[in-house]
């Protein structure tokens, strides 16, 4: 199975015993989230099965609000009662093989664990993440093993460094401890993904505050160990150079199951960047093809067998190459908004990218949709809200691509104002853009996000190459000069530079 693309940097564990005088149990947690908290981990182990269920109920309204994602522990009936994104298990709970067979593969799973040994069943048998701990001893549990200390902690990471996933360290942590813990445990080629912490959180007079200092110390840390997101211009646009000559290098095979309007325009695209298009609905071939794929694509401007297009994408999502999205028209009608809240649910995306009124009607922020024409507002503040909130709910690459377009992955937002005006006047233009998108994810995994702000740059600056162009007089002869620039620029892409009108948004 894949890993789930989660932020684990500031785990929020939950007591309610440890909540001040004068404060609740969920504002407590609210403040935590407006703080910045990026995981919720709804722990009840004295409350019986109706109460647990309520709270997680008014737990996962708060956690849905900030787009964080919420964890039950232990309790897999109360995981699937609330539809939580995921549990987590002791070793003394049930085993997790039986919790993967009862929850499906889309959920997260996170595994506690105190030795090498406990780590490594856990990651043999499919953990999301582990909990590496006790750290310290800690006042909120007990009868814990003997604490492991930093040098403890160390030694299980340097155990998985050949078979890694992500962990976060919990027990005792606390702003004087926390950057201590980070920089003192990376081995030189792994380190702790993020602290899962209780009392700091919970028994602080403003979680909010609390978190804002413990986000400034985890990111201290990081960036003392050389983890740092790029979040400039700069990095983005270095990045972009070297994306679309890892396309024309790498050559990935991209599946599409797309709109039968624009099948030729989208393998005319892709062939155009370096790509190597396969047009294919059969499932008879779908295992042999996800082999030796780069990417996946699915576009909702067809939908005669959604059932094969979610299978195309597990498939996929099984062989570890990432899947995009294009959600075509899916606020038109009551069957297509039912159809990509499927894709949602059933499906490990890596990338959803959609016009404004797509992105917006999937948010629930009022985008609606004319066929494929975008119809929408146009205020940056909602366009930010609803890729970030998207992006962290889905655990995906959120694109809206409009007169402006905004890229998220729930933390980074990148704004483009690139495209030329003949861009939105050819049938499919926005189904080219997503095949690109497909193209660059496939031969950048190490930033899906970068790699997305790549793609769709490159297909708004070879607009604009493509209209400046002196016999391109109108949308048929741009659409064939779209092409030739496609195929020019990523040729020569340190162009990119000298065209890109890019932005970040903190």
């Amino acid at each position: 199975m894949s890993i789930k693309r989660i932020d684990y940097s500031l785990y929020l564990v939950t007591d309610r015993s440890l909540v001040p005088e004068g404060k609740t149990f969920l504002g407590q947690i609210e403040r935590a989230l407006e703080g910045g908290v990026t995981l919720v981990q709804l722990r009840e182990k004295d409350t019986d099965t109706g109460p647990f269920i309520d709270f997680a109920f008014k737990v996962k309204a708060l956690t849905r609000k900030f787009g964080v994602p919420l964890i039950i522990n232990d309790r897999l009936d109360v995981a699937q009662a609330v539809d939580a994104e995921g549990v987590h298990i002791g070793q003394d709970d049930m085993p997790l093989k039986q919790a993967r067979a009862i929850l499906g593969p889309n959920k997260i799973i996170g595994v506690s664990c105190n030795t090498e040994e406990e780590a490594a069943i856990a990651i043999r048998d499919g953990a999301d993440y582990l909990g590496i701990g006790a750290v310290w001893f800690t006042s909120t549990k007990k009868n814990i093993k003997k604490p492991l200390g930093i040098e403890g902690v160390k030694r299980i990471l340097k155990s998985i460094e050949n078979n890694p996933v992500p962990t976060v360290a919990i027990g005792g942590i606390s702003a004087s401890n926390a950057y201590e813990l980070l920089v003192g445990t990376e081995t030189g080629k792994i380190h702790i993904d993020g602290l899962a912490i209780v009392s700091a959180i919970m028994a602080a007079e403003d979680p909010k505050i609390a978190c804002e200092e413990l986000l400034s110390l985890i990111e201290k840390g990081f960036e003392k160990i050389g983890v740092k997101a790029k979040r400039t211009v700069e990095e983005a646009l270095d990045y972009t150079v070297q994306a679309a000559k890892n396309v024309k290098s790498k050559t990935p095979m991209i599946h599409h199951i797309t709109n039968y309007v624009v099948i030729n325009d989208n393998a005319n695209a892709t062939l155009a960047v370096g790509a190597s298009p396969i047009m294919s609905t059969s499932r008879d071939e779908f295992e042999d093809l996800a082999v030796i794929n780069g990417a996946m694509l699915l576009n909702m401007g067809t939908l005669n067998d959604v059932n094969s297009m979610i299978l195309a994408a597990q498939m996929n999502a099984r062989y570890k190459n990432p899947v995009v999205l294009d959600p075509v028209g899916c606020g038109a009608t009551g069957y297509r908004k039912e159809v990509v809240q499927r894709f949602l649910k059933e499906c490990n995306l890596t990338v959803l990218k959609g016009n404004a009124g797509e992105i917006l009607s999937i948010a629930g922020l009022g985008g609606e949709s004319r066929g494929v024409d975008s119809i929408g507002t146009s205020e940056e503040e909602v366009m930010v809200n609803a890729v970030k909130t998207l992006a962290r709910q889905n655990n995906c690459v959120v694109g809206l691509t409009g007169p402006v377009d905004y890229i998220s992955d729930g933390q980074r937002v990148f704004a483009i104002e690139n495209g030329d005006t003949l861009l939105p006047l050819i049938t499919g233009s926005g189904c080219m853009v997503s095949s690109v998108v497909a193209c660059f994810v496939a031969a950048n995994r190490d930033d899906y996000l970068l790699a997305t702000v790549a793609a769709i740059l490159t297909v708004t600056v070879a607009s604009e190459m493509a209209a400046a162009r002196e016999y391109v007089n109108g949308p048929g002869t741009f659409r064939a000069a779209l092409i030739d620039e496609l195929y020019n620029i990523t040729n020569s892409p340190e162009k990119l530079k000298e065209y890109a009108k890019i932005r970040v948004i903190e």
